[in-house]
């Protein structure tokens, strides 16, 4: 089934059916932009965007002065941005400075736009690669269309954010996959470099690509380019803070703000279920349950979950930098296996409250309460069926899945890489549907 290629899939009438899930998704996302603005994690990619533009150099400093070479978050989305400022005015007026003062907003404008391209491209990259699996147009336009039209996701793309990036660069992946799948080769090198790309723009991959690299070098006989790139750039990051590390002490701090809720209490437990529901989840919350229990849950409250899990690991290192006299890298690198020594002492606790933690990433997609449901019952009937292909495709998701709700605060939006292993789940659920409904049909 996999054999045709690619583009075979868009030719006559699935490229029409295409062509009008991806007018209709545009249409709908465009109508939904949301404010345009950098907050959260979005001055930290410009600041290393300004400074690949301007110095040449990768460096997250907030400062518009040449600096030398720094670590921080991935880097490929500031190079995407960077790229942005070479051709848009506009957006090269960004100084760090903006960070601190008002700037005009409509100088984010270009990159809201190369946002809501990403959206329409991955819906496109996913026909093919739902169509090359399943072997069926049906599967691809059925994972298109769950992406292109899930407007829970696709909502809000004014903001500077690297997530629309990370998905498509997940589905690329996933398709260089389908077209390797069954060959040994140079195809599985682009399967490497596409799971690098993924790593580079989402550090949370690493684990990920780094099993599937090795397993493709195994299985296929080729060289594991994926980690060689990855290597690459943890050694360059080796030859600055001293430590062989991905990104800055970003994964000491998402660990720490999940350990926090290992210190819920039975009925703030209970209340997460209520007050994580998408819709009238919070307002609920407040009226089932005391202010006690619910104003933690609040990620402007001050000693709340967030507050005590993101600004209170930076406290413990600068504590420890105080007493001991370490550095900054040798005192957050054991702050964080403080963290991890926490974890590993309450294991139950800690997968306890997994549970929850996943529930409330799930809320980002539109329609997860079919998609959720079909995509594991995908995975159950690939298994059965040995469908390694389809396994491969879902096992991101699944990744995606678990490793937010077991390491991190797992907001809706860190779901949304899971987005395409789901969609090709549904994709393939429906191309077995009809197919007991032709079978059904026919004269016995």
């Amino acid at each position: 089934m996999p054999g045709r290629g690619t583009l075979a899939w868009l030719s006559g009438q699935p490229r029409i059916l295409l062509a009008i899930i991806a007018a209709a998704g545009l249409l709908i996302t465009a109508l939904h932009r949301g404010p345009l603005y950098a907050g959260g994690d979005g001055p930290d990619y410009l600041a290393g965007a300004y400074h690949l533009y301007h110095d040449h150099a990768f460096s997250q400093a907030e400062t518009p002065d040449a600096v030398p070479a720094g670590i921080g978050r991935e880097p490929l989305y500031s190079l995407a941005l960077a790229g942005l400022m070479a051709v848009d005015p506009a957006l090269r007026t960004y100084t760090t400075e903006c960070i601190h003062t008002t700037c005009d907003v409509q100088i984010y404008r270009s990159a809201a736009l190369l946002n809501l391209a990403l959206i329409v491209l991955n819906g496109v990259v996913l026909y093919c690669v739902g169509a090359r699996a399943t072997g069926r147009a049906l599967g691809g336009l059925v994972a298109a269309g769950y992406v292109l039209f899930n407007l829970q996701t696709n909502k809000g793309w004014g903001p500077v954010a690297s997530d629309r990036l990370a998905v498509l660069a997940l589905s690329l992946a996933m398709l260089a996959v389908a077209h390797a799948w069954g060959t040994r080769g140079w195809r599985w090198l682009l399967v490497g470099l596409a799971l690098a790309v993924l790593t580079l723009t989402k550090a949370v991959f690493l684990y990920y690509t780094l099993a599937a690299v090795g397993i493709a070098a195994i299985a296929a006989r080729t060289p594991g380019m994926g980690a060689a790139i990855i290597g690459g750039w943890t050694a360059r990051n080796a030859q600055i803070s001293g430590q062989w590390r991905l990104t800055d002490a970003r994964g000491g701090i998402a660990l720490n703000t999940r350990e926090v809720f290992n210190h819920m209490s039975a009925e703030q437990y209970a209340a997460s279920f209520v007050y994580w529901m998408r819709g009238p989840g919070e307002g609920l919350a407040r009226k089932l349950f005391p202010p006690e229990v619910t104003k933690p849950f609040d990620l402007e409250q001050p000693g709340g979950f967030y507050d005590t899990g993101q600004n209170g690991y930076g406290m413990r290192v600068a504590d420890r930098m105080k007493t001991t006299g370490e550095d900054y890298w040798t005192a957050e690198h054991a702050i964080e296996n403080e963290v991890r020594a926490a974890i590993l002492e309450r294991p139950v606790t800690h997968l306890a409250t997994t549970i929850p933690l996943f529930y409330r990433g799930i809320w980002g997609d539109e329609f997860v309460v079919i998609g959720l449901p079909l995509f594991f019952i995908a995975i159950v009937a690939a298994a059965r069926e040995r469908n390694w292909l389809m396994l491969t495709l879902l096992s991101a998701g699944a990744f995606n899945l678990v490793f937010y709700a077991a390491f991190s605060l797992n907001i809706p939006r860190y779901q949304m890489t899971a987005l395409p292993s789901v969609a090709i789940g549904v994709g393939y659920m429906a191309t077995r549907f009809a197919a007991r409904k032709r079978n059904r049909e026919l004269p016995t």
